[in-house]
């Protein structure tokens, strides 16, 4: 037969109720601070099951059928956090307005019956959408919504209860009923979601936590579906990734989203990919997040800066490839050129889309000039000269101009594989229980295999 749970505006019950599991689209409303339990219940129970497995003649009725478990709080907090979510008392009579007034439409389609019809005073006392909604959100129209309708005589008490059931499968999200039944309730007065016949039907155990469950479940979903959070040092940078997903791997591109640096004017830099990405660990954003930085001394440094702060496993930091044009490079520094590796200390984007766009016209490498010296990595940074820089960027942009992969340079179509390989892999999902809350799986199962 399964257990039922039910939403109480005070000492009344309002026209929110379900079966057996509570939707987490419910439970985003209700945090940790409204959950209670009964402690002397819970520890009855126990007992009661405790003496039913030893003596299972025994079958000792419960004296009591509610407040075990369940959430709550008052009208105001829960209007507040309704509207940020979309359920503002406006948003919610607008739209009800808006969908009776349809339903009583006289253009509606043929064979469309007026749902006030169903009782004779109905047009008189309900002529538009506005009317039905203002009595809906009355004690009045609520309760006509608690009991079946072939137990109601009375036509209006009908009527209003048809209303309630077209109103709900309409909207099917719960919050929508619950932002209507409050809409005119005092502020402090007390709303509960009472779970203790889930908990007596073995439908829940008392550490489930169902809006744990529920934000997790929400978080998992945005991580693994929702849109992956590219941050980069530049415009630059930006623009090459994106490209690059493009060009190789068309079918994942539109799962990444980049900074736009040019409309919104952000900031870019080293320092910049680090303030961000632990601003956005800190607002604990959902979606998935790869910071890239360049594969010289300054981004080896903020990477492990980043690293070091334990990020939460849908962040990661990952710094640009290393290239081995790059092992044998060309310098110049204080006491002169040379030749080394620059991988690790001066590979910027532009150090990986090969070494064509890296010569100059008499065929020599452009060289990198260590700039200043980083304590932290106890060595220097280095770094393509202006100049030299600007023609490497027009260089990769023309490259990038041509449609597709066709005609592209054999070293900028390496150099897209691999930055689009090492963002497949960056941003690789971490692992979550693909069920919903209305999954026959345990909870204490679920949380063993994450």
């Amino acid at each position: 037969m399964g257990s039922w749970w039910q939403i109480e505006v005070g000492k009344r019950a309002a026209p929110v109720f379900g079966k057996n599991f509570v939707s987490d689209q419910l439970m985003l409303v209700f945090t940790e601070g409204d959950l209670f339990v009964d402690t002397t219940k819970r520890d009855e129970l126990s007992r009661l099951e405790e003496l039913s497995a030893d003596h299972p003649e025994v079958d000792a009725p419960l004296a009591w059928h509610s407040r075990l478990m369940g959430y709550s709080a008052t009208a105001a907090a829960l209007r507040t956090r309704l509207e940020l979510q979309g359920f503002s008392s406006a948003r919610v009579r607008s739209l009800c307005t808006a969908y009776f007034d349809d339903e009583f439409s006289p253009n509606a389609e043929d064979g469309h019956i007026d749902p006030r019809d169903s009782w004779p005073e109905g047009r008189s006392a309900y002529p538009d959408g506005a009317a039905v909604t203002a009595v809906l959100s009355s004690r009045r129209g609520q309760a006509a919504a608690q009991a079946p309708i072939f137990q109601l005589d009375d036509p209006e008490q009908r009527f209003l209860n048809n209303q309630w059931v077209s109103l709900r499968e309409g909207f099917d999200d719960p919050r929508f009923a619950l932002a209507l039944s409050l809409m005119n309730t005092r502020p402090d007065t007390p709303v509960t979601l009472d779970l203790t016949d889930l908990i007596l039907g073995g439908w829940m155990e008392f550490d489930d936590l169902p809006h744990v469950g529920a934000r997790a479940r929400m978080a998992a979903a945005v991580s693994a579906s929702g849109p992956v959070i590219v941050i980069t040092e530049g415009p630059s940078d930006a623009r090459w990734l994106r490209r690059a997903l493009e060009i190789t791997a068309p079918a994942a591109a539109h799962l990444f989203e980049f900074l736009d640096f040019a409309e919104y004017q952000a900031p870019g830099g080293t320092d910049r990919v680090v303030s961000l990405t632990k601003g956005m660990a800190s607002a604990k954003v959902m979606n998935r997040i790869v910071a890239v930085l360049d594969n010289d001394t300054a981004g080896r440094v903020a990477a492990q800066q980043l690293q070091a702060l334990r990020l939460p496993s849908h962040i990661a930091v990952t710094t640009l490839p290393e290239v081995k044009y790059a092992t044998s490079y060309p310098t110049l520094g204080p006491s002169g050129s040379t030749v080394t590796n620059v991988n690790g200390r001066a590979a910027s984007i532009e150090f990986m889309f090969g070494e064509d766009v890296l010569r100059d016209t008499d065929g020599s490498m452009f060289p990198v000039r260590w700039q200043s010296f980083i304590g932290a990595a106890d060595d220097y940074q280095g770094r393509l000269d202006k100049h030299h820089k600007a023609i490497v960027k027009e260089r990769i942009d023309h490259a990038f101009m041509k449609a597709g992969s066709a005609g592209m340079p054999h070293e900028v179509l390496g150099g897209c594989h691999r930055l689009a390989d090492m963002l497949l892999a960056a941003a690789d999902p971490p692992p979550h229980i693909p069920a919903s809350e209305f999954s026959d799986l345990p909870a204490s199962w679920r949380r063993s295999q994450v």
